[in-house]
């Protein structure tokens, strides 16, 4: 008795970084400045009063303090100045760090561990991919974490390759291959499929 196999499904795993908190603060950012943005649009139309709309934006009181509190405010001023700046070379150096390529640590029954680097594991599944039927080239590579690794593949076809036969041989052989090896029903992968056209020759 022959059992069919499951249609794949997108996985919910992301298979890249995640960009939620660059995402996140900007979009705090951005409502910041649209909500004091509104506020200064309220008090300039005098909605909340012609005197208030008349006042200087930068508080009299408060400048009169800081000229006659130097000691106090310039430090102050350069202590603000150096914590925004670290905040954002902070936020530059994790923006533009490299991806991680996790290595895979596989439990062995005698208690020691057993650990897969992301180089090999990479290279047996570009080398399996390779052999698929109409695939020309395969790049691999590891993303994630150790502790849920997930997998991008790069494949080039040749033209007229039928890309079902692919996606069925390759999860059949080389994913399958791949799981096995971690011991684990799911690998969340990202393919990317590419059309390897021939080169052009010159007529002479």
């Amino acid at each position: 008795m022959t059992t069919a196999r499951q249609d794949a499904r997108p996985s919910r795993t992301p298979a890249g970084r995640s960009a939620a908190f660059e995402r996140g603060v900007v979009v705090v950012i951005g409502l910041l400045a649209v909500l004091v943005g509104a506020a200064a649009v309220v008090v300039s139309t005098g909605l909340l009063g012609t005197n208030r709309a008349r006042r200087p934006v930068l508080d009299p009181l408060a400048l009169q303090w800081w000229r006659e509190n130097p000691q106090i405010a310039y430090p102050i001023a350069i202590v603000g100045g150096l914590l925004l700046l670290c905040l954002g070379l902070w936020w530059l150096l994790r923006a533009m760090r490299p991806e991680q390529r996790p290595d895979v640590r596989l439990e062995q029954g005698s208690g020691g561990r057993l650990t897969v680097t992301s180089n090999a594991l990479t290279e047996a599944v570009r080398a399996d991919a390779e052999e698929v039927t109409g695939v020309t080239r395969a790049r691999a590579r590891m993303a994630g974490s150790d502790q849920a690794p997930s997998l991008r593949l790069t494949l080039s076809l040749q033209e007229g390759t039928n890309v079902r036969d692919v996606w069925d041989e390759l999860d059949e052989k080389v994913l399958a291959r791949a799981r096995g090896a971690l011991g684990t029903d799911t690998l969340p992968t990202s393919i990317r499929l590419r059309l390897d056209r021939a080169p052009r020759q010159r007529v002479r």
